[in-house]
């Protein structure tokens, strides 16, 4: 499921009437071409800057970027299910504990996305 904008961070701004300069200096960064940059995504926040944002505007960065989220997920889902198929055999308990954790991970992802799965 491909969100509708992989970025809201421009609809937040200019709900709460705040210039690319203004959210650039609230959210710590030098200039508001960066915020232009971000909206345009011609870069991707860093994790700083998609906290900052969660406290000004009460948004979680999932919300705020959901595309860059699915991108990020999907890349994660895949080395996921690799390492997955990886450990398969193996009996160990560390590989035991490692298996759980991947079989939780791809648990999450395709209980919120079916279509995550691999």
């Amino acid at each position: 499921m491909e969100p509708r904008l992989k970025s809201y961070l421009r609809s937040y701004r200019l709900r709460w009437g705040l210039t690319q300069a203004e959210l650039a200096y609230l959210v710590g960064l030098k200039s508001g071409s960066v915020v232009s940059r971000i909206e345009r995504l011609k870069r991707q926040p860093g994790l700083m800057v998609a906290l900052a944002c969660q406290v000004i505007f009460g948004t979680p960065p999932l919300e705020l970027f959901p595309g860059i989220f699915s991108e990020i997920e999907a890349a994660v889902m895949r080395r996921a299910y690799a390492l997955y198929e990886n450990l398969q055999g193996t009996t160990s308990r560390a590989a035991k504990t490692k298996l759980n954790l991947l079989e939780d991970i791809l648990a999450r992802a395709t209980a919120r996305d079916p279509s995550q799965i691999v």
